[in-house]
């Protein structure tokens, strides 16, 4: 794919995102619907048998299985994956106590262009809202945690093709300025997020009771991690923005680890970009190239350090709650998405440094 062939953001491929998990919030392709309540009481009692039970029965059979679209197909990981991360929790291999899944989840991934486990997207924004929101609980803390990716991943989306227009954007030109006013706007997002998450899910809650619930699965002899907020593409976002020719080798492995977890467009964005200048350092290099100062330019690369501390803004309060989450552990362990909380501070040094390596090149343009 060509970077002329990927969509400007005025088309909000948000908002496009947005309409097709409406599309697949309705689906029930296997009927879990009336089980809900079933599950989170199984879940209380730890009762693994009845849930082996309740998923074998309600795994599809191959001729429908064959059948389903894209979007039934979604929704049947997004269902089943509520079965994986409970019997998970409570001990279980899940193919071990079913082995029928092996054909089922390999199906699914075949027809989805995903991993064969569920994954955040699934969990979230293929995830329906009131009555029949899928949780492993049913507690307030897990429904506000769904719904706080839910108010994040949309203008995310967004965000991140401001940042591809950006690239096809000359830094002289007035409409870079507000293009990064636009993507700041999206990022807004996020911050959105992360604050409904602070004022609605219990640290505790999360630490000693749902993390658990997303813990890998044993798979064609590989582990696959379950939902976790580090599938989500804000690495895709810093990819473009400044860490796309980066050559940290723990933050590379970081962002490749999560990339399969991403739908194909967002992993076809990454590719085109990667190895490739990032917007900071081509705003950086530009201001050292040319001797004639330019008030426009200046003008862009000041938009450009704005969106790059509207970055840090949502890091910093991600990386406190986070912390504060993993410091009620009864038991010391790794996060969600099989991280330490380490790897955030990591990426928000090395996220530090570039905004200070574009403030010198603002400060020294023209002297």
């Amino acid at each position: 794919m060509t970077l002329e062939a990927l969509k400007s953001p005025k088309q909000s491929e948000g908002n496009k995102w947005k309409k097709i998990s409406q599309e697949i919030d309705k689906l029930d392709p296997i009927h879990i619907d009336r089980l809900i309540p079933f599950i989170h009481k199984h879940n209380r009692e730890k009762n693994v048998q009845a849930l082996a039970e309740m998923l074998y029965k309600h795994l599809p059979y191959p001729e429908r299985l064959e059948r389903f679209n894209y979007n039934e197909s979604i929704a049947c990981m997004r269902d089943i994956g509520i079965f994986l991360g409970s019997l998970k929790k409570h001990g279980a291999e899940p193919v071990e106590a079913i082995p029928e899944l092996d054909y089922v989840l390999d199906v699914l991934s075949n027809k989805t262009n995903l991993p064969p486990r569920d994954t955040l997207f699934h969990y979230t924004i293929w995830n329906p809202s009131g009555l029949r929101v899928r949780t492993y609980t049913g507690l307030n803390d897990e429904i506000s945690l769904i719904e706080s990716v839910k108010m994040a991943m949309f203008p995310l989306v967004d965000a991140i093709y401001n940042l591809i227009d950006l690239h096809k954007t000359p830094l002289n030109s007035p409409d870079f300025a507000e293009i990064c006013k636009e993507a700041e706007e999206n990022l807004s997002g996020m911050i959105n997020g992360i604050v409904y998450a602070k004022r609605n899910v219990s640290p505790a809650v999360f630490a000693n009771e749902l993390r658990f619930y997303f813990d890998p699965i044993s798979l064609y002899r590989r582990e696959f991690i379950g939902p976790g907020a580090v599938e989500m593409p804000l690495f895709v976002f810093d990819h473009l923005l400044w860490s796309s020719e980066a050559t940290d080798e723990e933050y590379v492995k970081f962002k490749v680890t999560y990339l399969p977890f991403n739908q194909p467009d967002i992993r076809d964005i990454y590719y085109n970009f990667d190895n490739q200048p990032s917007l900071a350092t081509k705003a950086i290099e530009a201001l050292k190239k040319n001797s004639v100062y330019c008030t426009q330019t200046v003008k862009s690369a000041r938009a450009l350090l704005s969106l790059c501390n509207r970055l840090k803004s949502f890091r910093m309060p991600h990386k406190k709650l986070a912390e504060e989450s993993y410091a009620q552990q009864k038991e010391r362990s790794h996060g969600s998405g099989g991280y330490s909380t380490d790897i955030l501070s990591h990426v928000l040094a090395l996220n530090l440094k570039t905004i200070a390596d574009l403030e010198q090149a603002i400060l020294r343009y023209g002297r």
